[in-house]
């Protein structure tokens, strides 16, 4: 058992852009694709990942650092926990020793819920099982206080059981909302930051029956059809630069480097994402072949991680222009206790807040303002399970006296707090647990009729990723 497990830490350790082509290059031969064909895909993926990931990591960095920047300029503030990213999350999730069970787990839900039909995605998207492993050892952490150990982890499994159903059930409902945005056939988006749309749903129809609000449809495309070379992405990114600039107390010479930099990483992202649809539309379509042999009549999609999304271009837009009111929230939130640094973009919250509005810049910000108080949450609320979680395993060495390790792009970050405060009933604290109860019960049914509708406009809008512009023809348009 133990040489399987290593096996597998071993290919993990590849990391995702190594080793999700490997599964989609065996997933192209058990399909039924020719060896030289699959191998091309999974090769391109590779380079679709990679090429992303090095401008993620010149990205960060660059926002990140105005952030502190600006931080800095606010004597005074006192912050107990420090944001160091999916990086450092993933490697103590991946330390806890249960966490490799969470693979044979997803794998077999996904295949019981395909075989039954209750599911059109196919999840090849085994990097981010870690996720699931999270969310285990901080439910046996939560409910062991006060139960036998075996207790607290079979509820652990059982809390990341429902997750991976809920994060088919989500690709489900938003893969022609994904469709819509990036024109890659076949495919959803399983990542389980999308499934705070439960939540944001209803707050954004509420924000869309505001008459101004209603009439505007704002994207990068629209500013340049609107104001000409000043809506262009090359030029957006440098005005968001120096205005970021600005606000973090730049000198000139750095105001000029941060705008070229804004500008290059809202002009570079669009281009690479490209590269994404180039490699997965032949697994698609064989896949699709694949599936229809054994059921016919039915269309599956593959489940893939977040960076397939990362070629909106309005993503990065609403990513920059909700970083400096992230700072400010964090300053100013009472509860707050984190300190904004490695994840200061908010990957998780915008591409979430960017799919259920397509792309609309106006809703994007405004529904995106309204979750950065739910994230800051998060994260201050599970800092103090990473930080313990981290010693226990040793995954990552926390010196005395140094604070909290956190990650405030905790994904589905609402959906999250309201699941750890019901289970906190099992501990005695029962009032939050009966509100999130009454909400959840709310947004669950809310979201399934919201989300019908949503993909039926964004099939209309593209003509629908089967070929189908009315999906649930019962929930109108």
């Amino acid at each position: 058992m133990q040489a399987a497990l290593d096996v597998i830490r071993a290919f993990l350790d590849l990391g995702p852009n190594v080793a999700l082509p490997l599964i989609m290059f065996i997933l192209g031969l058990v399909i039924g694709m020719k060896p030289g064909k699959a191998l091309g895909a999974g090769l391109m993926l590779g380079v679709a990942f990679t090429g992303m990931f090095v401008l993620f990591d010149f990205a960060f960095p660059t926002l990140g650092g105005a952030g502190q920047a600006m931080i800095q300029r606010f004597p005074g503030l006192r912050f107990t926990a420090y944001d160091l990213g999916w990086t450092v999350a993933s490697v103590i999730s991946w330390a806890w020793p249960f966490a490799f069970l969470m693979f044979p787990l997803q794998i077999a839900i996904n295949i019981i819920m395909l075989w039954a039909g209750w599911t059109k995605c196919l999840n090849v998207d085994m990097w981010n099982v870690w996720h699931k492993a999270t969310l285990g050892a901080f439910v046996s952490a939560l409910l062991g206080q006060n139960y036998p150990a075996g207790v607290a982890l079979a509820f652990g499994f059982l809390v990341a059981a429902i997750w991976v159903v809920l994060e088919l059930i989500s690709a489900d409902h938003t893969r022609e909302q994904v469709y819509n945005l990036t024109r890659i056939p076949g495919i959803a988006v399983s990542h389980n930051m999308l499934l705070d749309i439960i939540w944001m749903a209803p707050i954004l129809d509420l924000i869309e029956r505001i008459p101004w609000i209603h009439n505007i449809k704002t994207s990068p495309a629209d500013l340049r059809r609107r104001i000409g070379i000043f809506g262009e992405n090359y030029i957006l990114g440098a005005i968001l630069g120096l205005i970021f600039g600005l606000l973090a107390g730049y000198s000139l010479r750095d105001i000029a480097v941060l705008m070229i930099k804004c500008a290059a990483i809202i002009t570079l992202f669009p281009l690479l994402a490209g590269l994404f649809a180039r490699a997965l539309a032949p697994v698609a379509e064989g896949a699709q072949e694949f599936m229809q042999k054994r059921f016919p009549g039915r269309s599956f999609y593959i489940g893939l991680d977040w960076p397939v999304l990362a070629g909106i271009d309005s993503l990065w837009v609403t990513g920059i222009l909700l970083a400096p009111f992230i700072l400010l929230f964090a300053i100013i939130l009472p509860y707050n206790q984190t300190l904004p640094f490695a994840s200061i973009i908010a990957v998780s919250l915008v591409a979430t807040v960017t799919v259920v509005t397509q792309g609309d810049l106006v809703k994007s910000f405004i529904l995106g303002l309204i979750g950065i108080p739910v994230y800051l949450g998060a994260a201050t609320y599970f800092a103090p399970y990473l930080t313990d979680l981290a010693v226990a395993t040793g995954a990552v060495n926390v010196p005395e006296g140094y604070g909290m390790i956190t990650w405030l792009e905790t994904n589905a970050a609402g959906m999250r707090l309201m699941v750890f405060s019901i289970l906190d009933m099992l501990n005695g604290n029962l009032l939050l647990g009966a509100i999130s109860i009454v909400i959840l019960a709310f947004c669950g049914w809310y979201y399934v009729r919201a989300m019908k509708r949503r993909e039926n406009v964004a099939a209309a809008a593209s003509g629908g990723i089967s070929g189908n512009p009315l999906p649930y023809p019962e929930a109108g348009d």
